[in-house]
């Protein structure tokens, strides 16, 4: 072991400090100190926590003068220097063993990922996946997997979460002021799933203008009169005239709904488990989205949204919609049909024009108008024409939102043009789900059967805007009961 005076180790600490740097200064000076034995300037010995040493920092370091002076007093001193040397070998030397060391830990620690959270090319699942579809986002098994996982991971299973840790799925506990307070907010590629669900359960959502909202309101600017041309005469001053605008108006109203899934919660039933509850959250959105879009009255059962049929009935015979004094599906003749259809404009006859109606009353209504047509060969009925019939060369979208059966005599039982010109829809976008096993779903403890309660949550509004006026038909006509 070296001697060596305070004097002595205040230089070679700087040294060090000089060449190792602030961040490996403090594992230096440990490696320092164990190699030398320290004195005071009269040779008394000095114990380790009597040092009090001040280094300077290297850019303020010494003029040309003292840089001099200091060099000839190293010269003298090449055995401090050595030790010094010895100890900056030996840090750097540790240093690459630890990286050594953590690229290993990297390696080992991607195999054990891969161990945890291998790529699932065929997880179990019973029966078929029947919500989820094959796309460009994914295999449909592989989406409703994970799916199924983030669910489990959200209850705490640890595989789950494991597995949602691996592929990047962010399980966020109880989320505040995104659209919703509390819950756990689904994350975007399940959300784009979810969506595309709703669309293909629901109509409005499909052929309705869609407006994301960036908030929970959104004004959208509608020209509601453009300019007029008129005829002027020489060296007369022309008419002016104002294009005005007014301002539609949506406000993101919660909906919630309620599920019971197997409290259960089986990795071998993960593909199941998110196809089901995926389905379930989906097409409850999608019905009750329909009924307000089409069916609402403007009540809290509705959320206060009025759909297109309760704003058509109120508006003006003959122009907006045409009473045909129906009671039922049966009494629908070809003649109604062509009045409806002669009401519309001609701009909003466009590719997105349709026929919206109950599946009962194109069976019972309008199909039968077609059959008593004649022109039909047996092998054509048999044949039929499909899921998306069409009547006189327009599409004819089912809604089972729509009245059916025994109409009342103000229903609107079937609705013609472009809805994407005569309504909106507010899309706040984010789902949010919770969990409970201690709920009552429908007067049943989920306790009590072994089941889990889950409870999602979406904000949207519909603001049909678009509907004509006492004495114009706009975008959409519909036949009145």
């Amino acid at each position: 072991m070296n001697l060596k005076t305070i004097s002595e180790v205040q230089k070679d600490l700087q040294n060090l400090a000089n060449q190792v740097g602030e961040s490996q200064f403090a594992h230096a000076k440990g490696l320092y100190l164990d190699k030398v034995a320290i004195t005071k300037e009269d040779g008394t010995p000095l114990s380790e926590d009597e040092l009090e040493i001040v280094l300077m920092p290297k850019e303020m370091g010494m003029d040309e003068e003292e840089e001099e002076k200091q060099a000839m007093e190293d010269e003298e001193e090449e055995k401090s220097a050595d030790v010094v040397g010895d100890i900056v070998a030996e840090v750097e030397k540790r240093i690459q063993a630890k990286i050594n060391t953590k690229a290993a830990r990297r390696r080992v620690g991607e195999t054990v990922v891969k161990m945890h959270a291998p790529n699932i090319i065929n997880p179990k699942r019973w029966g078929n996946v029947r919500n989820f579809r094959d796309d460009n986002n994914g295999d449909a098994v592989e989406k409703a997997f994970r799916f199924g996982n983030w669910i489990a991971a959200c209850r705490g299973n640890r595989k789950a979460m494991n597995f949602c840790e691996a592929k990047g799925i962010n399980v966020k506990g109880h989320t505040e002021g995104v659209n919703s307070a509390g819950g756990y907010l689904v994350p975007e590629e399940f959300e784009t799933d979810l969506i595309t669900l709703r669309e293909q359960f629901g109509v409005f959502r499909q052929r309705a203008r869609i407006r994301p909202m960036g908030s929970d309101t959104l004004r959208v600017p509608r020209r509601s009169n453009g300019l007029t041309a008129y005829f002027v005469g020489e060296a007369t001053a022309g008419t002016e005239s104002t294009q005005t605008f007014e301002s539609v108006l949506l406000v993101a109203k919660k909906m919630q709904v309620l599920a019971t899934v197997s409290n259960e919660l089986n990795e071998d039933a993960f593909v199941n488990l998110g196809d089901d509850l995926a389905g379930e959250i989906s097409y409850a959105f999608a019905k009750k989205e329909d009924e307000c879009g089409f069916i609402g009255d403007g009540t809290s059962t509705y959320g206060g949204i009025q759909g297109v049929c309760d704003v058509l009935s109120n508006g003006t015979t003959g122009v907006q919609y045409y009473d045909a004094g129906l009671t039922t599906a049966t009494d629908i003749g070809i003649a109604d049909i062509h009045a409806v259809m002669a009401l519309l404009p001609q701009y909003a006859d466009s590719p997105n024009c349709a026929w919206y109606m109950h599946k009962s009353t194109w069976h019972a209504g309008f199909e039968k108008e077609l059959v008593a047509l004649g022109g039909t060969s047996g092998s054509e009925v048999v044949s039929g024409y499909g899921k998306t019939p069409s009547f006189l060369g327009y599409p004819v979208i089912f809604s089972q939102a729509m009245p059916s059966g025994t109409y009342n005599a103000d229903d609107i039982v079937a609705i013609f043009g472009d809805l994407s010109l005569a309504a909106s829809m507010g899309d706040r976008r984010s789902t949010s789900i919770e969990f409970s096993t201690e709920a009552y779903v429908n007067g049943v403890s989920v306790f009590e059967t072994d089941q889990l309660a889950v409870r999602g949550t979406e904000r949207f509004d519909i603001n049909v805007h678009d509907t004509g006026d006492a004495t114009t038909s706009g975008p959409v006509v519909g036949l009145f009961a």
